[in-house]
């Protein structure tokens, strides 16, 4: 598995594991924790791709913070 499809299953695992919602900034620490350190921006990019593949939902709360929603189960 190449490091790519690594985050992306490893961000979607994580989602679910959180009960298929999470505030970015959560997402980021359940992450780290799971030892998987991801800058906020490339965390962005990573889920602009799994949004346009339809497997997560990104809503923006206010500025700062967005919400992200597993689609896929």
């Amino acid at each position: 598995m190449n490091i790519r499809a690594e985050v992306y299953s490893t961000l979607l695992e994580t989602l679910r594991r959180m009960g298929g919602k999470a505030l970015e900034q959560n997402l980021l620490d359940e992450l780290r924790a799971r030892g998987l350190e991801l800058m906020p921006e490339i965390l962005r990019q990573v889920l602009l791709k799994l949004e346009m593949h339809e497997k997560v939902r990104v809503i923006s709360l206010d500025a700062e913070r967005k919400l992200i929603e597993l689609i896929e189960a």
